[in-house]
């Protein structure tokens, strides 16, 4: 990008990474039908999660390697992408499957709580208006399939990326093709569509839409007499949890307390329900590699923090109160 070109800079709201979770099997009972997918993982249990590869281009835009290998390589370089964020994911192993259909697709080991991820590039649209400087513009659309470990379709959505940029100076490499990586790369357009595939395995993965960490509150925690480091206050409400840092628990983190109610059914083959609801939230203050030390920072006046509650929290991401039960 020459000088005098703005900083790129997204209008909408930066995306964590995209988060994977692990959920109780009584949980996955109570969740609705668009949460049926949730899966539920024994704890130190690893997964896998193959993207099925190359990415599909079905739009006619096309990126040559370089003048010497006058082929598309778009696919390439989007699938690279995002197989790298799923690998920054822990306790998944993310691997890549060939195949555009489910008959081709095999994972070695292959597990009831795996997933496959199938992405295609639906639409790449792209315009540049000179008046005082460049204004370009850009419409994506990538079409995200999840299928579970039977190839079975659990999920899927279409996430889109549009936004404009104004350049005092700017020579678009759209212009005069053909459009090799080299200049694509420094485009533009190639961070807008790395925000796109991140937004998308975000939508795919994020919330109980995947895997979700689950613990509980086992034990009242005491601060010693004298201590520097957690002196005692009156209104001390300490626990101990049976999460740590083999489940990616880190001190600062805000985990949701979950408690649920049991009723009985006149359905034999679902004798009983359960229904899971968020009673408050607790703060990391202390971390080993099986176990932590929460503080209470919110709880429910009419239902407050019991031994024996569960704990829910993403797998990665930010872990971050909400303002609302």
């Amino acid at each position: 990008m020459k000088s005098g070109a703005c900083p790129i800079k997204f209008t909408r709201a930066v995306i964590t990474h995209a988060a994977l979770v692990i959920m109780t099997a009584a949980v996955l009972r109570a969740m609705p039908p668009d949460w049926a997918w949730a899966i539920a993982l024994d704890r130190g249990e690893r997964v896998s999660v193959a993207l099925v590869t190359p990415v599909a281009n079905n739009t006619e835009f096309r990126v040559w390697g370089s003048k010497y290998y006058p082929g598309d390589i778009l696919s390439e370089k989007m699938s690279n992408y995002m197989l790298r964020r799923m690998r920054e994911i822990p306790r998944v192993n993310a691997e890549r499957v060939a195949g555009q259909t489910p008959d081709y697709w095999d994972m070695a080991g292959s597990s009831r709580n795996d997933l496959f991820i199938k992405v295609n590039l639906e639409q790449f649209d792209y315009s540049k208006k000179d008046t005082l400087g460049s204004k370009v513009h850009w419409n994506f659309a990538l079409h995200i399939y999840v299928y579970n470990a039977a190839k079975r379709l659990v999920y899927d959505i279409v996430t889109r990326e549009t936004d404009d940029r104004y350049y005092v100076l700017y020579n678009d490499v759209m212009e005069r093709g053909p459009i090799y990586w080299e200049k694509f790369e420094k485009s533009p357009y190639w961070p807008a569509l790395r925000h796109a595939m991140d937004e998308a395995l975000d939508d795919v993965l994020a919330g109980y839409n995947g895997y979700r960490v689950v613990g509980r509150i086992v034990a009242r925690a005491e601060r010693v007499d004298g201590s520097l480091s957690a002196p005692k206050r009156k209104t001390d409400r300490i626990y101990h949890i049976d999460l740590g840092i083999e489940d990616s628990v880190m001190v600062g983190d805000i985990l949701s307390v979950t408690r649920a109610s049991s009723v009985r059914t006149v359905a034999p083959e679902t004798p009983e329900m359960h229904f899971p609801q968020i009673v408050g939230r607790v703060r990391v203050i202390f971390v080993k590699g099986r176990d932590a030390v929460v503080e209470v920072i919110k709880e429910s006046r009419d239902a407050p923090i019991q031994l024996g509650d569960a704990l829910s929290m993403p797998l990665y991401g930010p872990r971050a109160a909400k303002s609302d039960f």
